[in-house]
């Protein structure tokens, strides 16, 4: 691969995941210091509304697989979604924060999968070889996890030039960042190589064949059924880990930094680990690793001391991120026919970050409002049971993927898969 267009996929992922990352760490502490008594139903209805943006991602692979270039449709929906972000940061009341956070999800979601999309139509344009297309997509995915990190880092200055605080008084500045860097991206996406759509061999009816891979693909609907159910404890770290790192003293300005431990830990397993593993150990072996990191960071998150092993869990789950679910997007680039990748990217993400994390949101803040003494002056949250729950679910799911997840049966549906392309003189 050429390195202008290794840097430019590479910005593309930066730009992408700054703009999630200025507002997703801290926004749960920022809502529940405003109104510590609704904390639990005002920070999950706002998740709630970030997440039901993915359930209509499936449309927006539609589009990029029939009708709109994936570069202009990143443009488009980049910049709207800026405008959400600066009108959200001023809003006041609950009702309106998850209007506003809707109307961002609408347009910022989808691209999630079409950035992935994008990514790996190029890659296979230069790349060969299977195991040199999935270390290239490691490699250029982990700039959206830098991007992550200098979000945060640039959010804690921000919080501490404009004398933030606790975010109690004035607009949200976290959000105000996420519109800034939703301009940059939809700036830089007119810039992007070109990445049509496949007219001539796209079926007109992509997004039902996606469906009719839990039909042909062995094992397809067991691993998504996973997925779903894994994906419904994210919410009890991404809603709450804001709130209870404030319980555990850590100032309200550097729960960006802090937070970023996770994504530290992430670049290392996307650039170095997974590159490395995925190869000679296969997907299996690194979904097992992965998927046992998320119920022993919630262990210890119910432990709650020493402070320091707390904060240190938390790279856990950026470990968890890299093993687990950029493997799904692979495993799911893998199985799927060339021509309905962008419409199977956006099923995954429909499933796990759509539907499965709405009601994950629903039930982790019905969870803390349910352990939630409103009684005292401030509220008190009992944090033990609360992240018992997840714990065990999590290590529920873990087993099943050891149990259910075959190397072979992704290999043999990959071999098909080249067999149908070579026939097709494609």
């Amino acid at each position: 691969m050429k390195l202008q267009l290794r840097i430019q996929l590479s910005l593309m992922m930066f730009l992408q995941y700054a703009a999630w990352g200025s507002w997703m760490p801290v926004i749960g502490a920022t809502l529940s210091n405003r109104d510590p008594v609704h904390a639990g139903a005002i920070v999950a209805n706002v998740f709630m509304a970030l997440w039901l943006g993915c359930i209509f991602a499936p449309f927006a692979g539609q589009l990029v697989d029939r009708l709109l270039p994936g570069q202009i449709f990143l443009a488009i929906t980049n910049l709207l979604a800026a405008g959400a972000a600066f009108l959200m940061a001023n809003q006041k009341d609950g009702a309106g924060l998850f209007w506003c956070m809707l109307v961002w999800s609408l347009f910022f979601m989808p691209g999630t999968g079409i950035t992935n999309s994008i990514a790996f139509q190029q890659i296979e344009k230069t790349e060969s070889d299977e195991a040199k297309r999935e270390r290239s997509f490691s490699w250029i995915r982990t700039f959206g996890t830098i991007g992550w990190i200098v979000a945060a880092i640039i959010l804690t200055a921000f919080l501490k030039a404009t004398n933030a605080g606790k975010g109690i008084e004035g607009p949200i500045r976290e959000l105000q960042l996420t519109g800034i860097f939703g301009v940059l991206m939809a700036l830089f996406s007119l810039t992007l190589p070109n990445t049509p759509p496949a007219r001539e061999r796209t079926d007109p009816l992509a997004f039902r064949k996606a469906f009719s891979l839990f039909r042909t693909v062995p094992g397809f609907a067991v691993f998504m059924g996973i997925s779903f159910f894994a994906a419904t404890e994210f919410m009890f770290f991404y809603n709450l880990s804001g709130q209870y790192l404030e319980f555990l003293k850590i100032p309200h300005e550097y729960i960006p930094i802090v937070k970023s431990i996770s994504q530290v830990t992430e670049i290392g397993a996307l650039a170095l680990l997974l590159p490395l593993f995925l190869p000679s150990k296969g997907m299996r072996w690194c979904l097992l690793v992965g998927s046992f990191a998320w119920p022993l960071r919630y262990f210890i998150f119910a432990a709650g001391k020493p402070v320091w092993l707390v904060v240190a869990s938390l790279g856990l789950h950026g470990f968890g991120y890299a093993f687990v679910l950029v493997v799904q997007q692979l495993y799911v680039d893998r199985v799927a026919p060339k021509d309905i990748r962008g419409s199977a990217q956006s099923l995954l993400t429909f499933l796990t970050l759509g539907l499965g994390n709405v009601i994950g949101s629903y039930f982790s803040g019905m969870v803390q409002t349910s352990f939630t003494n409103t009684s005292t002056t401030p509220p008190t949250v009992n944090w033990v049971p609360i992240f018992v729950l997840p714990a065990v679910t999590t290590l529920i799911c873990a087993f099943a993927y050891m149990f259910t997840f075959r190397d072979q049966d992704v290999a043999a549906v990959a071999e098909t898969r080249e067999r149908e392309l070579g026939a097709s003189g494609a």
